[in-house]
């Protein structure tokens, strides 16, 4: 399997640049590529806080819905998906 030394994402849109990304919509779909060429995907909520966890920067992550965004901050990812795991817990109120 390669090896890459940088992924290039430039050709692509940015996840930061869309205000209120739709990181818990089963139809956005994350994709992992580690160093090693390793592919991973997530389409839950759990799975997705499973895989950006263990992605670093040297990862490629992009998601899909239905456009490709590449991940360019990986805290904010983390923060937002955590964020909806969260309100999937809290129960309503009303």
């Amino acid at each position: 399997m390669p090896r890459f030394a940088e992924f290039d994402v430039e050709g692509l849109r940015k996840s930061s640049a869309v205000a209120d990304f739709p990181w818990s919509e089963t139809w956005v779909t994350l994709i992992r590529v580690d160093a090693k060429g390793v592919v991973r995907q997530a389409k839950s909520l759990t799975e997705k806080v499973s895989l950006l966890t263990v992605a670093s920067e040297k990862d490629l992550v992009i998601a899909s819905c239905p456009e490709i965004y590449a991940v360019d901050d990986l805290p904010a990812a983390r923060a937002a998906v955590r964020a909806s795991v969260a309100r999937e817990m809290t129960p309503s109120l009303g």
